[in-house]
């Protein structure tokens, strides 16, 4: 089947019209299609290596036409054209296979025909190593039996890994994989994210394996991991590193985008090519799988991250609201929360300019960062207005935060060093008390900040509440 065909999906004629000619000149082929029966009815006819999907659809559901092509067509890839309000149906998409999403007010032609091309090429790769697999079977006639397990096991743990799974759980997949598969005396899996220096990490090894080998092995391994992640060639050239501890070894270096992992295992008797081969196409699942898990990070962050500050957004701190709010009452802790405005804010846009009040922004959400504690919960609500959620914290604790704020915010430098500016803030503070739901919280909060900018600004005024 060639591998340049399109099916697009869109109830947009102009949509449909405008990407039918743009990928024709790129040498693809397209089938448009302008509601969901149209697409099924296209693709009960013929199969197609990617689909370009709409999420809203005249008659049906997008959602519902992805799981009815997923389940019809796996290996068809699928790309989906997506409102800003439909991230949250984007993510539970990725969830059900879909390879990415497209922002339709924000498509770009150029971006969209490298989507579509990484996605075949990811096609391209799954049906050829789906090939190699069955070609290493029939080459080995005596190892049938052994094989068709093998293979059965690989596609199991595959889809296992192919979901958006935590790290420790594809480490542990990963490993499994290959020490069911591979006779193996010793392995482990170590991954570093190289911006928070997080580590996932596990090993196998067989009882009979002296306990110095075993020592000699994680000396090395952890010596090639540091190299790895300090962007050391040496030592990665070598088939057998002289200091590896046993006779055999099958190892791989892999990088993909902020992590870095090494994948090795050894025994005393040599691997064949086949093994080899075999050990590699586990390490593209796996890296497979990590990529799947940092995109799926990237959505999920997108959809609750302020893109200005990088602070929490108004949605993400009305999740959290209700959820400690049912701790609260679930274990008798107290509750409390800051509501900030910058005061005089139009001021400084219409006097300085917008892109310096969004510094000024900016500074603001990286000075209060550093003064909450860990476990307290920062988030723009809206416009120059920030909230901060104290678990465990009384409303006389929080008045006392409040004030400290206050006065560091007044006397620190916000914006770029050559154009500092000096803003201040009113703060209201709320307690929760046993009446109250979160929205009543946030309302005694938003009453208590009107008083403080009523009575004078750049000022702490606490809810009557309590």
């Amino acid at each position: 089947m060639p591998d340049n065909r399109i099916l697009l999906v869109d109830d947009d004629a102009a949509i449909l019209d405008v990407l039918t000619r743009f990928f024709a000149r790129q040498g693809y082929s397209v089938v448009g299609a302008a509601t969901g029966r149209e697409a099924l009815d296209a693709l009960r006819s013929e199969t197609f290596p990617l689909v370009i999907l709409d999420i809203k659809l005249p008659d049906i559901p997008g959602m519902e036409l992805l799981a009815t092509l997923r389940s019809q067509s796996p290996d068809t890839e699928v790309i989906l054209f997506t409102g800003l309000a439909d991230l949250e149906s984007a993510i539970q998409a990725l969830r059900l296979g879909a390879y990415d999403y497209i922002v339709k007010a924000e498509l770009r032609l150029p971006d969209l025909q490298v989507v579509v091309e990484r996605a075949l090429e990811r096609r391209r790769l799954s049906l050829a190593n789906r090939d190699l697999l069955a070609h290493l079977s029939k080459a080995q006639k005596e190892l049938a039996a052994r094989r068709k397990a093998e293979l059965a096991q690989i596609r199991r743990i595959g889809e296992s890994l192919a979901q958006p799974l935590a790290p420790e759980q594809l480490i542990d997949g990963l490993l499994v994989l290959i020490w069911e598969s591979l006779p193996m005396k010793i392995l482990a899996v170590k991954f570093l994210d190289l911006q928070s220096a997080q580590t996932w990490g596990g090993h196998r090894s067989q009882d009979e394996v002296p306990p110095e080998v075993c020592r000699a092995f994680k000396t090395w391994f952890d010596k090639m991991i540091q190299r790895a992640a300090a962007d050391e060639p040496e030592g990665f050239g070598a088939a057998r590193p002289a200091d590896f501890p046993l006779k055999a070894v099958l190892w791989e270096l892999v990088k993909i985008d902020r992590l870095v992992g090494l994948v090795a295992g050894g025994r005393d008797d040599s691997f064949t090519g086949e093994e080899s081969e075999l050990f590699r196409i586990f390490i593209l699942q796996g890296e497979a799988a990590f990529k799947n898990y940092l995109l799926f990070e990237e959505v999920k962050s997108l959809a609750v991250r302020d893109s200005l500050t990088g602070l929490y957004n108004h949605r993400y701190f009305w999740e959290m609201l209700h959820q400690q709010v049912g701790q609260s009452r679930r274990y008798g802790w107290p509750l409390s929360l800051l509501f900030l405005d910058i005061d005089n804010f139009k001021t400084v846009n219409d006097t300085l300019g917008h892109p310096l009040g969004d510094l000024v922004l900016k500074s603001l959400a990286a000075f209060l960062t550093k003064e909450v504690r860990q476990a307290d919960i920062l988030c723009r609500y809206g416009g120059e207005e920030f909230v901060v959620l104290l678990p465990q914290t009384t409303a006389e604790q929080a008045e006392a935060m409040a004030d400290r704020l206050r006065e560091g915010i007044a006397r620190t430098p916000m914006g770029p060093p050559d154009q500092e500016v000096y803003i201040t803030v009113s703060i209201g503070v709320a307690g929760l008390m046993p009446e109250m739901d979160g929205a009543a919280l946030v309302k005694a909060a938003d009453t208590a900040l009107y008083g403080a900018k009523r009575t004078g600004k750049n000022r702490v005024s606490s809810s009557v509440a309590f």
